[in-house]
């Protein structure tokens, strides 16, 4: 799970992006650059049960992205049901200034790599109804909707001031076939 993947021409600079597994020890640093200290704790924890893999991109010293792989059975029943045993992407991002410089692609593919490393033939993930952007990139990378209709995608998200709220999203899964 320690393959790097390396991107040119990413940045103005032309620095190159590294995607590899977060660690304990880069906590700090990705709660400073992306916030999420309850986000990144979990996947940390999750990471070292084997549930699951948090890629980050690297841009120097600097983390610029990440996704997670889920290799858990998923909390929304319907999905259980029609995807059992089916890994999924979730919660891609990448910082506003460096949007739409091929570094989300990147850690979809990084995700797709390990999960096909893993042995798995097919991987899923959920995207937001109103997200067009999001979806027209999934879908140029080869994901196709999975036939069973939206989904109310539901999960704990923590405030600046610490306080958890319940947030629930009408999504639409979208799966790939290696």
């Amino acid at each position: 799970m320690g393959r790097r993947y390396e991107l040119v021409r990413l940045s103005p600079v032309g620095a190159k992006v590294q995607i590899r597994p977060g660690s304990d020890a880069e906590l700090r640093t990705l709660v400073e650059a992306l916030g999420q200290r309850p986000f990144f704790v979990d996947r940390l924890a999750r990471q070292h049960e084997e549930r699951g893999v948090l890629l980050v991109a690297w841009l120097g010293d600097r983390p610029v992205g990440d996704v997670y792989l889920l290799r858990e059975p998923a909390d929304v029943p319907k999905v259980r049901r029609h995807l059992p045993g089916v890994p999924q992407l979730h919660h891609l991002e990448v910082v506003g200034p460096l949007q739409r410089r091929g570094i989300g692609t990147a850690l979809i593919h990084a995700g797709e790599d390990t999960a096909r490393r893993l042995g798995d033939e097919q991987l899923a993930l959920g995207v937001g109804l109103a997200n067009v952007d999001a979806r027209r990139l999934y879908e140029r990378l080869g994901y196709v909707d999975w036939g069973h209709g939206p989904v109310v995608a539901t999960w704990q998200a923590v405030r600046d001031d610490g306080t958890a709220v319940a947030v629930s999203q009408l999504i639409d899964m979208l799966v790939k076939h290696r």
